[in-house]
């Protein structure tokens, strides 16, 4: 009998709870998921802080620890300092715009500099946004909220769609979850310090392949024997005040303040 490890990671990872995010109506996540990306990418550094602000608050509440998500978290972090550098690298053609360490002359831009911070800020922002909808919304509720914000399509197409999300959703963490565990146990056999990066990344490469075949050919059987139709009874969506005031709440402050800014 095969037995499977499933690591509890938290990065773009749906987690069961009871937080008043966690009960927030899908559809409106939505919404202010556009609209916080919106904002942020297109608005000034103050709303963009204020929207970062409000977003590090809401993952608080939806209980999501910073701890399980440090690989994640290097990651983007190294990608964000990469813009930066990029940014303030870039520019600069005259002697002042260049940065003498040593023996050593780098170019150096300062405005590039806080235009990549800005970017990379942005970026990071955008990102906490994607975290918190997807840790906080269950994919078949999403599923529903995708049907019914997708009405003017035909049913058909509507219910393909909103599926295909959701199980894409679903079945993300999955693949990171047995990449990571085929990783693990590569190098605990001596995989990382023996062999060439080519021969590593093939020899990762084909069982997560295998892996992620096997998993698509299991959600593909598990449909089938729960007779899955296009036209599936989805869960009930009602949309109350309280969702309502909850969703006021986190988007007027940065709305105002963009408005009050331009």
């Amino acid at each position: 009998m095969e037995t499977t490890a499933v690591r509890e990671l938290e990065f773009f990872h749906y987690h069961s709870g009871a937080s008043i995010w966690h009960r927030h109506d899908p559809r409106l996540k939505l919404l202010e998921l556009s609209l916080w990306s919106i904002m942020a990418l297109a608005s000034s550094p103050e709303v963009m802080g204020v929207i970062a602000l409000i977003l590090i608050v809401l993952l608080g509440i939806s209980g999501t620890r910073i701890s399980r998500m440090r690989k994640p978290l290097v990651f983007w972090a190294i990608m964000a300092f990469t813009i930066i550098l990029t940014a303030g690298s870039s520019g600069g053609t005259g002697s002042a715009d260049r940065l003498v360490i040593g023996s050593c002359s780098l170019p150096f831009n300062p405005e590039g500099l806080a235009r990549g911070a800005l970017r990379a800020a942005r970026l990071l922002t955008v990102l906490m946004a994607g975290q918190l909808l997807s840790a906080t919304t269950d994919p078949s509720d999403l599923a529903a909220a995708l049907r019914k914000i997708l009405f003017f399509l035909p049913s058909s197409w509507s219910s393909s769609l909103a599926t295909a999300i959701s199980l894409t959703l679903a079945f993300i963490p999955r693949i990171l979850d047995e990449a990571a565990i085929i990783r693990d146990a590569a190098f605990s056999r001596g995989l990382g310090s023996r062999r060439s990066p080519l021969r590593r990344m093939v020899s990762l490469g084909l069982p997560m392949a295998e892996a992620t075949l096997r998993r698509a050919d299991l959600t593909t059987e598990a449909l089938l024997s729960r007779c899955y139709s296009e036209n599936p009874t989805l869960p009930e969506l009602r949309i109350k005040i309280r969702d309502l005031l909850l969703s006021l709440g986190v988007i007027l402050p940065p709305s105002v303040l963009m408005m009050c800014i331009s």
